[in-house]
């Protein structure tokens, strides 16, 4: 047996419904209508049939002769079966045709004043007839009425469910986000009220939608441009929300930790720790860790858990912070210290000495009493060389000196420069050469670029061989020029190039100082050059020589 579908469409359903609903009322009607009709019918025979026989009676009175004519006569004026009987149940007249039996007919009967019984009948089959036409005419009756019904159902369904189908496809239009969509409002009754409570709905959703959406917009938009990276877990330790600065520090995509677990997003036990820490205590913690196991980079991680209003415990968040430039610069800060301290523990420990030994002596050989003098002056040189290249740095760094841009030629800087140093590096047998024969103009601060001539020629100078060279090119781009400041000195090895520019490191820690350098020279250099914009890159190999490249812009 089929079962009953309600997946058709209401108005389907409601007519059909109705459609039932009239046929039974019309058919059980129709039938319980032919049945009194029936009833009533052969009543109503039977007491006109009673009637007819009164009539009939009161007419055969003191007929004595011809009575089967008189008899015949009455029974065609009153279309009626006339019968009349003795006391002994013989017919004595019969007006019923020949063929037809008395069962066909129904019946009545008086008794007659001389004896003997009237029968008056009518044929079975024209009340049968009557009874038909009136069963056909209600049927009709009963269908037209039912049609009728069912139009009515029909169009009252429709204006039922035509309003719920237009909330539907609104409804649906919602679900795609399309809150714009109102239903049309045509009555004040429930299905009108609902329309209209829809219509505010629709409204009210809108408005909590695009709160939301900049809710949500803007807090994308904090995370994703915050450096420090963010993940938040919930109690099943899945990640729910990821920023891109956490998903660079693990290298993935945002979309790719959501709903995947903390660990397995993050591969790191320790933040895994502290995230369970944070969930299970129910408190804030901090933390320094390495990045990933032997990594140099370090990260600060703030871990504190998530509430709901009621202060019921959702999950963790982690804030994750890259320290590793800060600790750098930590190391830094205590090496230069160190670095500074030791540099001007040496020579402030030579002239103490000098100066006690010539305070507690009583020296008579000139000579020896003037070398003593000259070493304290050399090492006082030496401290007022340092202490002014460490202001140098710190007005560079601080950027208190400004840049006195204007065009500069780099060729006369060079000149001056090999002037400056042309005897310094005859003395040692080193040959320099300035292979800029024209005139190169670039864009900067004239003073400080002659400071990085110097610095790195000097260099060259310092730290060559005897009979060695250093040479000066440059090449020219369309918007910059890049120098080039080559020697055929010592060389640097590899390991040190990373850090040559940082402050006081030096490759050979004694021969530099022995060669009277302060370690700040080419930190300065890189300073400067960082200032105007430019770029410096060394190459060296130990035993060939180094190459400094600096790019400046080309002047206009």
């Amino acid at each position: 047996m089929r079962k009953w579908s309600f997946s058709k469409p209401l108005l389907f359903k409601l007519t059909s419904l109705a459609l039932v609903v009239t046929l039974l009322s019309v058919g059980v009607t129709t039938f319980f209508v032919a049945r009194y009709a029936q009833r009533t019918l052969e009543q109503r025979t039977k007491a006109d049939l009673l009637t007819d026989a009164r009539i009939i009676r009161l007419a055969l009175q003191g007929v004595t002769r011809d009575l089967e004519a008189h008899i015949a006569s009455l029974a065609a004026a009153s279309e009626r079966m006339i019968i009349i009987e003795d006391e002994a149940g013989l017919i004595l007249v019969d007006t019923i045709p020949a063929g037809i039996d008395r069962s066909d007919f129904i019946t009545t009967h008086l008794p007659l004043d001389g004896g003997g019984t009237l029968w008056v009948g009518i044929p079975t089959q024209e009340i049968r007839v009557i009874y038909d036409n009136l069963v056909r005419g209600s049927i009709i009756i009963g269908f037209l009425v039912a049609g009728a019904a069912i139009l009515v159902a029909f169009l009252l369904n429709r204006a039922i469910s035509a309003p719920l189908q237009d909330l539907l496809v609104a409804v649906r239009r919602l679900q795609e986000r399309e809150f714009g969509r109102k239903v049309l409002v045509q009555s004040t009754d429930e299905i009108g009220q609902l329309g209209k409570a829809f219509n505010e709905l629709s409204e009210t959703l809108e408005e909590l939608f695009f709160k939301i959406s900049d809710r949500e917009s803007t807090l994308d938009t904090v995370l994703s441009s915050m450096d420090d990276g963010v993940i938040a877990v919930n109690m099943r330790r899945e990640v729910i929300l990821a920023n891109r600065a956490a998903a660079d520090l693990f290298h993935h995509q945002e979309k790719e930790m959501i709903g995947k677990n903390q660990f397995e997003a993050t591969r790191h036990e320790e933040l895994s720790r502290i995230l369970e820490k944070t969930m299970d205590g129910q408190d804030s913690f901090s933390q320094e860790m390495r990045l990933r196991p032997g990594s140099e980079r370090m990260i600060a991680v703030t871990s504190s858990p998530l509430e709901d209003p009621h202060g019921k415990i959702q999950g963790a968040v982690a804030v994750m912070r890259d320290v590793t430039s800060l600790r750098h610069l930590e190391q830094m800060r205590q090496e230069f210290v160190a670095n500074v301290s030791h540099e001007l523990r040496t020579p402030l420990t030579s002239i103490k000495g000098f100066s006690e030994t010539l305070l507690n002596s009583n020296f008579e050989d000139r000579a020896l009493y003037e070398r003593f003098l000259a070493i304290i002056n050399n090492e006082t040189d030496r401290m007022i060389a340092l202490i002014n290249d460490l202001l140098d740095l710190s007005r560079i760094e601080s950027g208190k000196q400004p840049l006195n841009k204007g065009a500069v030629d780099m060729r006369k800087v060079f000149d001056e420069t090999v002037l400056m140093l042309e005897n310094k590096a005859a003395a040692k047998g080193v040959t320099i050469e300035n292979n800029i024969y024209y005139p190169v103009m670039v864009e900067g601060d004239e003073k400080l670029l002659k400071q990085v001539a110097l610095n790195l020629v000097d260099n060259g100078v310092k730290y060559n061989v005897e009979g060695g060279k250093v040479w000066i090119e440059a090449e020219q781009g369309l918007d910059s020029v890049e120098f080039i400041i080559g020697d055929t000195g010592l060389g640097i090895a590899s390991e040190h190039l990373d850090r040559i520019f940082e402050r006081f490191y030096r490759v050979d820690k004694g021969r530099a100082r022995h060669m009277g350098g302060t370690g700040l020279g080419l930190a300065i250099t890189k300073h400067i050059i960082d200032k105007h914009k430019g770029t410096i890159a060394i190459e060296s190999r130990v035993g060939k020589g180094t190459k400094f490249r600096i790019t400046l812009k080309r002047s206009n």
